[in-house]
């Protein structure tokens, strides 16, 4: 096995590699100094206290493990650049979307070509996230749990055993916190409307929704029984849930979900 230079090395350095590599450098997890990315435009936007390569190429090179984070339609041009610094001996994990762990190892070379898959999300870099793991079939059970190590610095982690059950936890985790700002904002105008200041209105939606969050994950109840211990008969509450009833929100979210879900599968195809 091969001497590498670096304990972690990134492909693709947008918004999602950022927030990885600073919540892992910011929990003690990895000094910088320990962290090659590729020099890019990105990079050059957003510095990141690291080791930077002048290409793809080194940062395999030079790195053992290596996270994937180009966008889904950017990765075959990627994987072009590293295929021939790839082997056997690295553990690639990807944070692509939609792109499957043997898509990603067929790309990257002949030899058997460990790859785990991750979805992770942005509350990732307050050490609040989620991240769905999923192995590759090359990959071990000592790959997996240092691979779950990694993302546990970010949060917690959910394992699934059906690669294309990813396309759920994408729909539901990966892209959950937009939902989650999207309805926020939604209740911020509503009070905007009924006369608060729109600081006040922003602080009472997002703690109002934070530790309802608290609740669920803390308490152990499920969302139904929470919610019913805050509505009271021919009260305040019971007559939003009406509303939100009659307005078919409960369709719209799913839809909304399902939407996200198809276009990850779009995105990993040709696999």
């Amino acid at each position: 096995m091969s001497e590498h230079k670096y304990a972690l090395g990134v492909v693709g350095t947008g918004h999602l590699a950022s927030v990885l590599i600073e919540r892992l450098i910011d929990s003690g997890y990895l000094t910088g100094d320990r962290i090659v990315v590729s020099r890019s435009k990105a990079l050059e936007a957003h510095p990141l206290d690291v080791a930077v390569a002048e290409d793809n190429a080194d940062v395999v090179r030079d790195a053992r493990l290596v996270i994937l984070s180009t966008t889904p339609q950017k990765f075959d041009d990627a994987a072009a650049s590293i295929r021939a610094a790839a082997s056997g001996d690295h553990l690639f994990i990807s944070v692509m979307a939609g792109v499957s762990t043997d898509r990603v190892a067929r790309q990257l070379g002949d030899d058997p070509i460990r790859v785990v898959r991750a979805m992770p999300n942005l509350p990732f870099r307050l050490g609040r996230g989620v991240t769905g793991l999923y192995c590759g079939r090359h990959a071990s059970s000592d790959d997996m749990e240092s691979v779950r190590h990694l993302f546990n610095a970010g949060g917690v982690t959910v394992e699934v055993d059906d690669e294309s059950l990813m396309d759920a936890v994408t729909a539901v985790a990966g892209t959950g916190p937009a939902y989650f700002y999207y309805f926020v904002e939604m209740m911020m105008e509503a009070g905007v409307a009924t006369g608060l200041k729109r600081k006040d209105a922003q602080v009472l939606a997002a703690h109002a929704c934070v530790g309802a969050g608290a609740m669920l994950l803390e308490n152990g109840a499920s969302p139904v029984e929470l919610r019913e211990a805050v509505m009271s008969p021919g009260g305040t509450t019971e007559a939003a849930m009406k509303k939100l009833h009659e307005c078919r929100v409960a369709e719209h979210v799913n839809d909304a979900v399902l939407a996200a879900y198809r276009r990850s599968r779009e995105l990993g195809g040709g696999q």
